[in-house]
């Protein structure tokens, strides 16, 4: 932090249909002591120009926030857009529809005087359900249980899964390790993959990526972003769903060494009462997976799509 109160650290937010909401995330961040060094604005909203005049117009001229407009939806296309373009020495990557304390960025970069610590996840509390101590029994699954430790834990520790609705990452770091995949098409598993690649990292070299309830945020999960989800009561897994699912397995794990993940997914979105009881929809929910199968193959065919993976 500088004198002028300061921190060295870029704000990255992909924004998608949310203008209200963000605006006044972006005048939280203003506020903070220390305040960020930029807030960049990756605005992906279709036929902006109109909302943009109402809502950004003021941030844009004051140079409250550097705003880049991206025209192809694609939540981890525009963070690494933002990453690339950030001068900071760390990068938070929120999303757009959420509520911060006034000491939020102050929180997220004390970690940063151990150098060791190269990313951070801030809490992330969802459906008013507060903090939690409790650990979930399959945290404990052999492989692929760190994925399941819970976002809103309310003790500070090491992991090794960052959320990137609350993240804070050395820049030289995610830069090293290529970024966000863009074959997540849908905000789905993409920082689940991103903080793999970070942690083996770590084990390399030494460092260290810590969960921290103190710079913690409200998610409202408000409409407007791009996730997979099923078609109806039923088909509770739609081929996106099950796309990015088995892309991650496979990409990350060559699929043999976490088969168990595979058969429980299976097991708990197709091999279900409900969907024995109307056959039709168990058909639906096959055809589906095996869409997701044949995309999640396409795509490792033609490999990753690491979005930083050129850049020094």
């Amino acid at each position: 932090m500088d004198k002028q109160g300061i921190a060295n650290i870029s704000v990255v937010i992909p924004t998608y249909n949310r203008y209200p909401i963000l605006v006044k995330l972006i005048e939280n961040l203003w506020k903070q002591n220390p305040r960020p060094l930029e807030i960049i604005v990756i605005d992906q909203t279709e036929n902006q120009e109109a909302l943009k005049e109402k809502f950004l117009k003021k941030l844009i001229k004051e140079n409250i926030i550097r705003y880049i407009y991206q025209s192809k939806v694609s939540a981890n296309i525009a963070r690494n857009r933002g990453i690339k373009e950030a001068k900071g020495e760390i990068v938070l990557i929120l999303n757009d529809d959420v509520i911060i304390p006034e000491d939020f960025i102050k929180n997220h970069m004390k970690n940063f005087f151990d150098f060791l610590i190269v990313a951070v996840s801030g809490a992330v509390i969802e459906d008013d359900s507060g903090f939690t101590d409790i650990i979930p029994l399959r945290y404990y699954r052999k492989f692929t249980g760190w994925m399941y430790f819970p976002l809103n834990f309310s003790k500070r520790t090491e992991v090794i899964n960052l959320n990137a609705c609350n993240m804070s990452v050395r820049r030289d770091v995610i830069l090293r390790v290529g970024g966000f995949d863009e074959n997540f098409t849908h905000t789905y598993f993409d920082d689940t993959d991103l903080s793999l690649r970070i942690h083996r990292l770590c084990k390399k070299k030494g460092f260290k990526t810590v969960h921290d309830p103190a710079p913690y945020l409200i998610h409202l999960k408000l409409p407007g972003g791009k996730r997979p989800s099923g078609l109806n009561e039923y088909v509770v897994a739609d081929r996106y769903a099950w796309r990015t699912w088995l892309y991650f397995f496979i990409i990350d794990f060559y699929i043999i060494f976490v088969l168990h993940e595979v058969f429980w997914r299976i097991r708990a979105c197709i091999l279900r009462k409900k969907n024995f009881q109307k056959p039709v929809y168990f058909f639906i929910a096959v055809w589906e997976f095996l869409l997701g199968l044949g995309g999640a193959i396409f795509f490792v065919l033609r490999g990753r799509r690491l979005g930083l993976k050129d850049i020094n």
